[in-house]
């Protein structure tokens, strides 16, 4: 015997029966639900219940979670696509910038020469000792 009672099919016919018996228990049952849930709303119209959500399985779980992984690899992967963009184009800009300053440099050593050469024209000649 098994649970409730049933005996064990020996026949495909046996588990035949005993299937379309739980189905009409099952039936019976949400016709019921139904039934009371239609007379307490007071509509007219009976509408079978949902069926109640299935636990997920764990490898349901497992394959969702990597799914979850995986978007977050490719968000990830796309933030760092954007970053490299945005820093070649940074680098860009230096290079511009060290481009226009190098002549300034150039200027600049130019005019330390010439300070130099004029500081040594107005200086003054060594005071003379003794005469």
């Amino acid at each position: 015997m098994t649970e409730g009672g049933a005996k064990e099919p020996r026949t495909p016919a046996d588990f035949a029966a005993q299937m379309r018996a739980a189905a009409e228990r099952m039936m019976a049952g949400w016709t019921a639900a139904a039934g009371t849930a239609a007379g307490s709303a007071g509509t007219a119209t009976p509408q079978m219940p949902g069926l109640p959500a299935m636990p997920a399985m764990p490898a349901t779980m497992s394959a969702r979670q990597m799914e979850t992984f995986l978007e977050d690899l490719a968000a990830r992967r796309t933030q760092v696509q954007a970053l490299i963009t945005q820093l070649e184009s940074f680098d860009e800009q230096l290079g511009t910038l060290e481009a226009s300053v190098r002549p300034f440099v150039e200027w600049t050593r130019a005019w330390a020469d010439v300070e130099k050469t004029m500081s040594q024209f107005w200086h003054a000649p060594p005071a003379s000792s003794g005469q």
